[in-house]
């Protein structure tokens, strides 16, 4: 009896041992969405890849395919965005020219330039990573994105947290990012961006002040510095008695006259 108790007993505490693992798997901690930088001040969702830090940024050619912002604009987005870098856009180098619209230091320490297309004016973002959050990267390439970053400031001056609005037009070499998140000021409507840009130049650069705040009136909100009511009627710049004014193209149904054909800020130039 005694030997048949103690098997008992033994065969009992080898089951308890065989479903602790199950009775505690609900409790196992869920892998986080991405590695997260352990830079101070820097970002963490796909952190390794907008920054080249990871194994197939590494390895990427940083020579430059030409093509414009609307091409890119029009690019499919990949089914999966995930940790891991894709193919095709995200493993090319691609070197554009746009306006440049506005720019700003970012939550994660990026310099963040909008640029838009110089002949159909739409717009997508392009960033410059903080030397210090590009750790990871190779030593060519950390290079190249630091000259890059030290490029745009010395060429359209220090970035604050909002936007800021510029003027000139650059060239812009950098590798191809989906963002998921699109809501940003600027953001292509596919989400890609160059992130991140590896060479910079501006053949100009400057700030536009910010607008006075616009006449008291029925005036659209796309023209600040003058008082002009939407339509109807559709106004030409013969029947107003403004010239080179501002217009803005950030704000809901801009440029309802369309005195700012070529999409440049300024309306009814002379």
């Amino acid at each position: 009896m005694v030997r048949s108790s103690t098997r008992t007993a033994l065969a009992a505490a080898f089951l308890a041992l065989a479903v602790v693992p199950f009775a505690w798997g609900d409790l196992t901690p869920q892998k986080p969405e991405g590695p997260a930088s352990s830079q101070i001040g820097c970002g963490t969702v796909r952190w390794p890849v907008k920054t080249l830090a990871d194994r197939a940024g590494r390895a990427l050619s940083l020579k430059p395919r030409p093509t414009t912002i609307r091409k890119l604009r029009s690019a499919q987005v990949p089914r999966r965005l995930g940790l891991q870098r894709t193919k095709g856009v995200e493993r090319t180098t691609y070197r554009v020219t746009g306006k440049l619209m506005e720019m700003k230091l970012d939550d994660e320490s990026d310099v963040s330039l909008v640029i838009a297309d110089p002949k159909k004016g739409g717009t997508m973002i392009v960033e410059f990573p903080s030397p210090s959050c590009t750790q990871g990267a190779t030593r060519k390439a950390r290079a190249k994105m630091a000259n890059a970053r030290a490029a745009v400031l010395a060429a359209c001056g220090a970035p604050t947290n909002s936007y800021r609005r510029l003027t000139g037009t650059g060239t812009i070499t950098g590798v191809g990012f989906f963002e998921q998140d699109r809501s940003e000021e600027g953001a292509a409507p596919n989400g890609i961006e160059l992130h991140p840009v590896v060479a910079f130049t501006a053949s100009s650069c400057g700030s536009i002040p910010a607008p006075p705040p616009p006449p008291p009136g029925n005036c659209a909100d796309s023209y600040p510095t003058v008082c002009i009511p939407p339509p109807p009627p559709h106004l030409k710049c013969t029947d107003i008695p403004y010239r080179n004014f501002v217009v803005r193209w950030d704000v809901p149904h801009p440029d309802p006259h369309h005195f700012d054909k070529d999409r440049d800020g300024i309306g009814c130039e002379e």
